[in-house]
């Protein structure tokens, strides 16, 4: 069971691009597109890089996450244009997907103003 102390303190957004970051780096073998070419190394390229910047805005939150997950999440989700795998569809929308989410989180932390998950710490 998942211990909610985990996650005291945690913004939502740096959370969803650590999950999205991991699902990416592992999806040319879970989803079966490892041997596609560019649609199977460049996914556990950015999939790190994710990963990096969320565990990093998680450890020590800034103002510059908001930016960094648009421009990763853009990146990841035009990535199958931009590098020509378009055409394998399962590398195609895996890349859109977890690109749009991540994208969603920088997104969000722009216009929502932040509220850690967890207990209130002011609540009596």
């Amino acid at each position: 069971m998942l211990d909610r102390s985990l996650l005291t303190g945690r913004s939502p957004d740096d959370i969803l691009a650590l999950v999205a970051g991991v699902a990416l780096f592992f999806s040319p073998l879970l989803l079966g597109f490892g041997d596609s070419g560019t649609a199977a190394w460049i996914a556990p390229v950015l999939g790190p890089v994710i990963v990096a910047v969320a565990v990093k805005l998680l450890i020590a939150p800034a103002d510059w996450g908001k930016w960094a997950y648009l421009a990763l999440g853009l990146l990841t989700s035009a990535a199958p244009w931009i590098l020509d795998f378009g055409a394998t569809a399962t590398a195609m929308w895996t890349h859109v997907i977890l690109g749009v989410a991540v994208a969603a989180a920088g997104i969000r932390r722009l216009f929502v103003p932040s509220h850690p998950v967890g207990p209130d710490p002011h609540a009596t």
